[in-house]
């Protein structure tokens, strides 16, 4: 049944979504973030879930963007908008940490059992955006429609920042990716990888039980990761499509992320296996994330002449960008 009205920002709710395969969880009053993403024969909610996210503080007690970022943040999966990252000074206007998109209140313009569609616009930026959300059998389809409504060019950086965590992946599990190249961070790449490491995956990384995959640390190993996945093979006679399929012997379930590499060249690549001792984790947190993004993170040259961080996208007067990110969870048998 369709909503009789539009709720405006500010009314408090959750929206649920499903089918007889999953459910899903979305937050108008937080960044429409998707909270929770369960596989419904098994119980299973795939996303992380982050200690910070009963943090009910008011904002305006931090004077930093990354702890007001931080204060509330569910886990799940958000849309980072019109910045990806640190803060900066842009255009004239502050952009905060990961940007405010994720923090905005979203209106609810319809929905429905099986999908809903939001829109909120950006005061840093002068952006609208659009998102559809669709559940389908087995899969979450995220279409997210941005429109520059300046009469001159605008540009932005965007992530897609789904994570995923413990109740699904252990130390048996394993990451199946057609990318090409793994790029390191400079600065923080964590214990698996030194930094601005880049190869194949598998030569940085450790190595998977299937080819093309890498292994994925348990929860309270103490791992962390942090670069990003690039130069995507392209799949199935799509020139521009890419995924990668996070894989659970243990649960017997498999979860595959897909997107357009057009949109999305790069994918930041995190691992916080319960590694930080100090703030803002205190190794509580585990979380393994591959994000769609369109800029890599940090900043400078990294190897292989590839740019860190830079603008973003550029949209001329009235131009819309469309990016489209699916999740569908499936069966998978143990070895």
């Amino acid at each position: 049944m369709e909503s009789p009205s539009c709720l405006l920002p500010g009314d408090q709710m959750t929206i649920h979504l499903s089918t007889d395969t999953i459910e899903v969880q979305i937050t108008p009053n937080r960044g429409a973030d998707i909270t929770r993403l369960i596989h419904r024969p098994t119980g299973i909610n795939v996303f992380a879930e982050s200690p910070t996210g009963d943090v009910t503080n008011s904002q305006s007690s931090w004077s930093d963007s990354m702890t007001q970022w931080i204060n509330g943040y569910p886990g799940g999966w958000q849309v980072l908008l019109p910045n990806a990252g640190p803060e900066r000074q842009w255009e004239g206007a502050h952009q905060g940490f990961h940007g405010e998109a994720s923090l905005a209140s979203w209106a609810v313009r319809e929905q429905t059992a099986d999908r809903c569609e939001l829109d909120t616009s950006l005061l840093t930026a002068p952006i609208h955006v659009h998102r559809t959300v669709t559940v389908k059998q087995s899969r979450l389809t995220v279409i997210d429609r941005i429109s520059n409504l300046s009469p001159q060019p605008t540009a932005f950086r965007l992530c897609q920042h789904p994570a995923f965590g413990h109740h699904f992946l252990d130390e048996s599990s394993y990451l199946v990716t057609t990318a090409g190249r793994f790029i390191a961070d400079s600065d923080n790449p964590g214990s698996l990888a030194r930094p601005n490491a880049t190869g194949a995956p598998t030569d940085i990384l450790p190595s998977g039980p299937l080819p093309n995959s890498v292994s994925l640390p348990g929860p309270g190993s103490g791992d962390s990761l942090f670069g990003a996945l690039t130069e995507f093979v392209p799949e199935g006679g799509r020139d521009q499509n890419a995924s990668v399929t996070f894989v659970s012997p243990t649960k017997q379930l498999a979860a595959t992320v897909s997107w357009d590499a057009a949109v999305f060249p790069y994918t930041w690549f995190w691992i916080e296996a319960n590694a930080m001792q100090t703030w803002p984790w205190f190794q509580r947190l585990y979380s393994v994330a591959v994000e769609p993004a369109n800029i890599l993170p940090g900043s400078g040259f990294g190897p292989a002449g590839y740019e860190r961080g830079g603008p973003g996208t550029t949209l001329d007067a009235g131009e819309t960008l469309t990016s489209e990110v699916s999740i569908s969870l499936d069966p998978h048998p143990s070895h």
